[in-house]
């Protein structure tokens, strides 16, 4: 279990203390001791998924026993384990009744419920094919619970689907909640420091939001949403409906909600990069839900929304009331019904303290907080102009800079360039370490001098024959203006005039 998430987190396997037991009346021998079946039933709970879980419990007979003999709350446990205190929130994300969608159902999570983990979703009954009996216990027997069930504690039994789509679904979380934490937690670390609490808070939040996005993104057309403007009671319905939907929660939870979602516009802005197109499309992309903007900031490729949504849906340059004002306008009604004026601060909802907000840059000194820039972090460096730290002239090079923008187009990203820098620091930078936390002037500094370095190195790797150096080097001003030479000599190098 992770120390400060509150939500289990993949544990190593099971000690092979446990894989070649010896069942004896009344518990199981080990290596000399005798564990009673109260004892396997808290080994079993331990299980941090539901794989581990079915794998543990077809180690042998007696284990299989304990299994069988408690079905529904190691399940139960387990689910807790997998998901974390959020679990009335997720269930009720998978069993929400959905209005149906239109065939043409783009960025829908569809495919994820066809999808099923082999491990989590053995079947409950024994296969006559398959192993032996005593290497498949049977999980829990299916109970049919109300779709329309609200969030509650009382979460009946799971179904294999369910196991599958919890566990999916919470690794989903957990990786948004790594990135949250190393953007407005602790920039130091790659995985989470929230604290339990803290860990909470942004769990429920998001599973609302995935709630609310899976229930009023529709993935229309352009016709569709045309007609639907030309019916104002339409959208207001609408409108009305998503205010209703998040009026069950409280001022704080809604808080938690907000700051939520702004985490996720962040990351949508990452993948647009234009503030125009950010500005205009924002809602539209945070309503294809968590799961999508996550997959489009991984790649930075904005044609993962396109293929969620009908491409025109983002490329007509036209607003959209259908969409606009997505999360902000019921969340502004609100806040106006209740008479609340949300504080401008971001994250306090969520975060009960940030870690590191007065640290210094080690090389100049600077205090910069969360401007300081480690290894654990590199990958946020997608807004750095590389073209312009280029040295001297090379920036106006129209050959070298395209090389470079093509090597960040196909192998290469931020963490990789100031990896291989660091790797590669000149004897200026010799006591610089990846772990140093530098301002971005200090960070700037180190790749200026190397940049050009480490471009001539990868055109070489690549199959690129160096040409004859220029005598001026990377300060040429022909480069800038006459292609032929900037083609025809090498300028990655220092003068020599």
């Amino acid at each position: 279990m992770s120390s400060v998430t509150g939500q289990q987190r993949p544990l190593p396997a099971m000690s092979s203390v446990f894989l070649a037991p010896v069942a004896v009346a009344g518990g199981m021998r080990i290596r000399g001791s005798t564990l009673s079946d109260d004892v396997l039933t808290h080994v079993l709970a331990a299980s941090p998924t539901f794989s581990t879980l079915y794998a543990a419990a077809g180690v042998c007979k007696t284990w299989q026993g304990v299994f069988v003999a408690h079905p529904r709350s190691l399940v139960l446990t387990v689910a807790h384990n997998v998901v974390g205190p959020a679990l009335p929130q997720a269930i009720r994300f998978l069993r929400y009744p959905y209005p149906p969608k239109t065939e043409n159902s783009w960025g829908s999570d569809n495919e994820d419920r066809d999808e099923e983990d082999d491990e989590a979703t053995e079947d409950d009954t024994d296969d006559e094919d398959d192993a032996p009996k005593k290497s498949k216990p049977p999980m829990a027997k299916e109970k049919k619970v109300p779709a329309s069930s609200p969030e509650s504690d009382d979460i009946g039994d799971l179904s294999p689907e369910e196991r599958a789509r919890l566990q999916k679904n919470a690794g989903l979380v957990n990786e948004l909640e790594d990135r949250f934490s190393l953007r407005h937690k602790d920039r130091t670390s790659k995985t989470s420091q929230l604290t339990a609490l803290e860990s909470h808070r942004f769990a429920r939040a998001m599973y609302r939001i995935m709630l609310y996005c899976e229930v009023f993104y529709l993935p229309l057309n352009l016709d569709d949403i045309d007609s639907m403007e030309d019916e104002e009671d339409d959208i207001e319905k609408i409108q009305k409906a998503r205010q209703k939907m998040l009026e069950e929660y409280s001022t704080a939870e809604l808080l938690e909600i907000r700051d939520a979602v702004d985490f996720l516009h962040e990351l949508i802005k990452e993948v647009l990069d234009d503030d125009d197109d950010f500005d205009r499309l924002k809602d539209i992309c945070i309503a294809t839900g968590p799961k999508i903007v996550l997959q489009a900031y991984l790649a930075r490729r904005s044609e993962v929304f396109e293929e969620a949504l009908e491409p025109e849906v983002m490329t007509s340059g036209e607003e959209n009331p259908f969409f606009g004002g997505f999360f902000s306008i019921p969340l502004e009604t609100l806040w106006t019904k209740r008479k609340v004026d949300p504080p401008k601060s971001q994250w306090d909802a969520i975060l009960d303290e940030v870690r590191g907000q007065s640290d210094t840059c080690t090389q100049c000194g600077v205090v910069a907080g969360f401007k300081l820039w480690n290894e654990a972090n590199w990958q946020n460096l997608i807004n750095v102009d590389f073209c312009a730290l280029l040295m001297g002239k090379l920036s106006e090079n129209d050959v070298e800079t395209a090389a470079l923008i093509d090597l960040f187009m196909s192998t290469c990203d931020s963490v990789v360039v100031v990896s291989e820098i660091f790797d590669m620091r000149t004897t200026d930078f010799a006591a610089w370490k990846k772990s140093d936390d530098l301002c971005s002037t200090c960070l700037d500094k180190l790749i200026a001098a190397h940049l050009h370095l480490w471009l001539f190195k990868r055109k070489v790797a690549d199959g690129w024959k160096p040409t004859q150096n220029c005598w001026y080097g990377y300060s040429c001003n022909t480069q800038v203006h006459k292609r032929n030479h900037a083609k025809e000599k090498n300028h990655l190098c220092v003068p020599i005039r």
